[in-house]
């Protein structure tokens, strides 16, 4: 059936793999995508998020949480892979100061890698990204609802906005987490681990037994300060309507570790529709969530993860932040036929590098405990995107999500 286009969520280089990666002479990365390759290559494009900054090694590689620069080896290996497009609008691309985003921009040309969502031209926003995949022209639209705002990470200047393709100011913050009392024992943990940083915080009280992270939600809404930077988006969606023959939003946006989308995400979703997009794609939770359709557009509200460390001290495992989805787009004489997906899971090898699964692969190199608990685990993962329950626990290699005439 005509050609088949691949997205996948957060690719994501943290500690751990950076370490785990790094050799005498630089870093190999490429155990990390050994197992995914196999799906790439068996479609004609591969897209993904990059959220990470190549800012180069002088301006120091990832050393903690929160704060990512890869090696540009990173993407050499991103590529290899089979990735040939991503997204770069997200809230870590900034982690860097715009010099860093401008290497980045830089970087990826160099390498032959599409990119949207951010620029180094001051002139010129680059909110849309072009391909081909047969005679289909795909057009990927990228924006992202804020970048990170502390340390060494910055606001942009007026004569700087069109840097990154933003969904509403910043650096304000819109998420919120659960809000509740501290208990006494968490209280006194908080004042003795004060100097740690958060990492160790969090593994010491997880050790105890005590929150050590919370869902965030996407709810606030605010039409009045979002909608002159959604014109934007809308703008960049109609315009990329003319060129292409697939329109397809990418945005960064919803609650981290929240299962469900809040009002923000929600009304975004919305906006883009109304201005002709094909397919909704979205990332920045870390989760899998939901896929619905708006009228004729299928909306994927989460991706989850690509190669983010099931280990990292801050996770959420209650909603299964080790697993992420491949989303499979194919067209038939330049139109849009058929959206299926796939279910991935992110394994942290004995040596420590991280390795990304298509679950159905994966589950052909396991057994007894560890093939059941995969199986229930990709069962409730295919239940939260088809929001329904499966009548039988079972992995395949794609799941229907709809035919489209």
């Amino acid at each position: 059936m005509g050609e088949r286009i691949t997205f996948v969520g957060d690719i994501m280089c943290e500690p751990r793999m950076l370490r785990a990666a790094e050799k005498e002479n630089g870093y190999d990365f490429s155990g990390v995508f050994e197992q995914i390759r196999p799906m790439f290559e068996a479609s004609d494009h591969a897209v993904g998020n990059l959220e990470t900054p190549l800012a180069g090694e002088a301006a120091g590689y990832t050393a903690g949480l929160f704060s990512f620069n890869a090696p540009d080896a990173f993407a050499d290996a991103v590529k290899d892979a089979g990735i040939l497009t991503v997204t770069a609008a997200n809230n870590h691309c900034l982690d860097r100061g715009l010099d860093g985003l401008v290497r980045t921009a830089g970087v990826l040309r160099e390498k032959g890698i599409g990119f949207a969502g951010i620029s180094d031209d001051p002139d010129r926003r680059n909110g849309v990204c072009f391909f081909s995949a047969g005679e289909c022209r795909i057009a990927v639209v990228s924006y992202t609802y804020g970048t990170n705002y502390s340390d060494n990470r910055i606001c942009l200047k007026e004569e700087e906005k069109n840097a990154v393709c933003l969904l509403r100011p910043q650096p304000e913050r819109y998420f919120t987490a659960e809000k509740r009392r501290p208990s006494p024992a968490e209280r006194i943990v908080s004042r003795l681990t004060a100097s740690l940083d958060y990492e160790k915080r969090c593994r010491i009280k997880k050790a105890l037994h005590l929150p050590y992270n919370r869902a965030h939600e996407d709810n606030f809404l605010d039409r009045s300060t979002a909608d002159p930077f959604l014109e934007k988006m809308t703008e960049d969606i109609r315009n990329a309507r003319k060129e292409a023959d697939l329109v397809v939003f990418f945005p960064h946006t919803g609650g981290q570790f929240n299962e469900n989308p809040g009002a923000f995400t929600e009304y975004v979703f919305d906006r883009a529709v109304e201005a002709g997009c094909d397919v909704i794609l979205a990332s920045h939770p870390h989760v899998v969530q939901k896929a619905a359709r708006k009228g004729r557009v299928p909306c994927f509200y989460s991706l989850g993860n690509f190669s983010m460390s099931p280990n990292s001290a801050y996770l959420l495992h209650e909603n299964l932040p080790e697993y992420g989805l491949a989303v499979h787009l194919y067209t038939e004489e330049k139109k849009l036929r058929k959206c299926t997906f796939s279910v991935l899971k992110m394994v942290e090898e004995e040596n420590g590098i991280l390795c990304v699964w298509p679950a159905d692969r994966l589950a052909d190199t396991v057994s007894g405990k560890k093939r059941e608990n995969l199986l229930r685990d990709v069962s409730e993962i295919v239940s939260r995107v088809l929001g329904a329950q499966l009548r039988e626990e079972t992995i395949r290699a794609e799941y229907d999500f709809e035919f489209l005439s």
